[in-house]
């Protein structure tokens, strides 16, 4: 049997010679060669000009009906070309070209679930071509059939499509899905094949933070910063993960520009970029940002805490005493500032006021510090027996020095 294609290729052979030329003397033929050039120099015009002589000479010539299709795709005219496309199936049902064609001017026509039956059509015509497969996950993305947009992405990957977008979008729809190992390791092939993918690498980075993953999180974002993603979102993405990376000079930076560049002068910037200063050991600054802190929030206690801390480190004990004092006169059960009061006084010398301080902390919230440095106390006042018991607290409680020095002085 002659296939289809091969038939009406004989039948427009035959016309061409059987029928008058067009009034410029040309074949169908001629007008079809003389479109496919202005087409090709891109008179789209011209070349539907053209292709409607040819179309004149022989109404079945499917390729000229779908190249006039193409022409007017050009020009967005994409009600025509879904007609040119639809005269060019009338004549040739397995055009496949068509069918994927008419599905892209019925998307860019808004007519999205039409367009997925040509892309159907397309991939069950010619299922080893990614290209409507792709198509088709768009619209089901669209649709939010997340799983049916895998579905095909996955298929396009299995057809060994290299693009670093497909494994980005499927890692999208993993993403939403609540599927984060497979959306990293999707993100991360991606990355692998462009290294400087900006949307890949914050989408990574999100979940890098998810999962606690904090200094490849930090790089992820830097190196979507550097690619042109300079959203305030982005810097308080890469600050909170530099500072919760230990990271405080990158922390500090984006706080910074956080407040002078984005007017972000709110409490809480102002009091992550003072912890940064404060643990990155810069307690001048700190003190500055925390007092900053408490002029926005009077009743701020971890900003009156970390500023007593701040000033105990710059040797301005006194003035840390009257913000352990404000503290606790406005909250006489907060255990944290009897805490790091009683380090202090315990630091400077001063073990009863320092075990006062401390007996309350773990009378009010009982932690594996206070109790490590109340059996350093009773360890000093030559009470073994308690100072033994607070090291087993400590040290059930995960404090990795108590450890240790149970299993040598307290056996």
């Amino acid at each position: 049997m002659i296939p289809v294609r091969t038939a009406f290729a004989i039948i427009l052979f035959f016309s061409i010679f059987i029928f008058p030329t067009t009034s410029h003397g040309q074949t169908a033929n001629e007008a079809y060669n003389r479109g496919m050039h202005l087409m090709a120099a891109r008179e789209y015009k011209l070349a539907i000009e053209a292709f409607d002589q040819a179309i004149e000479r022989v109404s079945y010539f499917y390729e000229a009906h779908y190249e006039r299709g193409r022409c007017n795709q050009h020009l967005n005219a994409f009600e025509e070309s879904v007609q040119d496309f639809t005269n060019a199936l009338e004549h040739f049902p397995d055009f496949t070209d068509a069918y994927y064609q008419r599905g892209l001017s019925l998307s860019a026509m808004g007519k999205h679930n039409k367009a997925m039956e040509d892309f159907s059509q397309t991939i069950q015509l010619q299922p080893e071509n990614p290209q409507p497969y792709l198509k088709r996950s768009e619209i089901h993305t669209r649709n939010s059939n997340t799983s049916l947009a895998i579905s095909d992405l996955s298929k396009v990957i299995e057809l060994g499509h290299k693009n670093p977008n497909v494994f980005f979008n499927r890692g999208k729809l993993y993403e939403q899905k609540g599927k984060y190992s497979k959306a990293l390791k999707d993100f991360s092939t991606a990355i692998e094949m462009d290294p400087i993918h900006a949307e890949a690498r914050l989408e990574r980075g999100l979940i890098l933070v998810y999962k606690e993953i904090y200094t490849e999180a930090t790089e992820d974002f830097s190196v979507a910063i550097e690619q042109g993603i300079e959203t305030q979102q982005i810097y308080q993405l890469r600050a909170d993960a530099a500072f919760n990376a230990q990271l405080y000079d990158t922390a500090i930076e984006d706080y910074t520009r956080l407040i002078n560049s984005f007017r972000q002068r709110n409490e809480q910037t102002h009091y992550q970029r003072a912890l940064s200063y404060y643990y990155a050991e810069e307690y001048e600054a700190s003190v500055r940002d925390f007092t900053r802190v408490i002029g926005l929030n009077r009743s701020h206690e971890e900003a009156y805490i970390y500023r007593a801390e701040a000033y105990h480190r710059l040797g301005r004990d006194s003035q840390a005493m009257v913000d352990y004092r404000i503290i606790l006169r406005n909250n006489p059960n907060n255990a944290m500032a009897y805490e790091k009061r009683g380090l202090m006084l315990l630091e400077t010398g001063k073990p009863d006021e320092a075990l006062q301080d401390l007996n309350q902390a773990i009378r009010l919230n009982p932690s594996a510090e206070a109790y490590f440095s109340r059996a350093s106390i009773y360890a000093f006042q030559s009470n073994t027996r308690q100072a033994c018991i607070d090291l087993r607290q400590a040290a059930e409680m995960g404090h990795e020095q108590a450890q240790q020095m149970l299993s040598l002085h307290c056996p």
